[in-house]
């Protein structure tokens, strides 16, 4: 006699979570060029100092708050001939994590202020990106097994408890990102509004339900 068949039916289930940022990442960094070190370093240092004492003032804790120590290259001339030393560049680059939203447009304005001189951008970012994600899975479970409900009763079966369950991390798409907040310091320029707009998160798992 042939051994009973076991009786199984696969889906797959998709969910996605959306969440406000509660996390900004601002990246920037002092540059100063002189014919000498010690003037390009030191002003340099002048103004990433100034920038750090304003984010101190404004609550900013020091663990949010990575300034790498300050790097001097040569810069060259190549118009003619052989390259010729014509001064040096210093550079103090700064990573600010703002976790109240709210400071974020006053801080992106005092820095420029304060002597930085490039900003690369601000990051809309989850502090707990993990909870966002479990939540995703969570609902992504639930969605397969609505879908192996419908199709067990469609089949005239009813649908028993899980045998297995696998995230599809290669179908699931990367978290969106918040837009990149850029901006070029101007004379009197309007105070910077901030978006933050919504990050989602998305969750993909496969399912194998037993039928009864």
């Amino acid at each position: 006699m042939a051994e009973p068949t076991e009786r199984m039916i696969v889906v797959s289930g998709e969910a996605t979570v959306r969440r406000v940022p509660d996390l900004a990442v601002v990246a920037l960094a002092v540059t100063v060029q002189d014919r000498k070190t010690a003037p390009a370093r030191d002003r340099a240092n002048q103004r990433a100092s100034a920038i750090l004492v304003r984010l101190r003032e404004l609550g900013v804790p020091e663990a949010d708050i990575q300034a790498p120590s300050l790097t001097v290259q040569p810069t060259y001339d190549y118009g003619r001939g052989a390259p010729k030393v014509t001064g040096y560049q210093a550079a103090r680059p700064i990573t600010i994590r703002v976790r109240d939203i709210d400071l974020l447009g006053t801080i992106l304005d005092g820095l420029v202020d304060d002597g930085a001189t490039q900003v690369h951008g601000t990051s809309m970012e989850l502090a707990d990106p993990e909870a966002a994600s479990r939540e995703a899975l969570a609902a992504a479970v639930g969605v397969a097994r609505s879908r192996a409900e419908a199709l067990a009763v469609a089949a005239g079966l009813t649908l028993g408890p899980p045998r297995r369950i696998e995230e599809d991390s290669e179908g699931s798409p990367s978290p969106f990102r918040g837009a990149m907040h850029m901006f070029q310091a101007a004379a009197e320029a309007a105070p910077t509004e901030i978006a933050e707009g919504e990050i989602e998160i998305s969750a993909r798992v496969r399912a194998w339900f037993d039928l009864e």
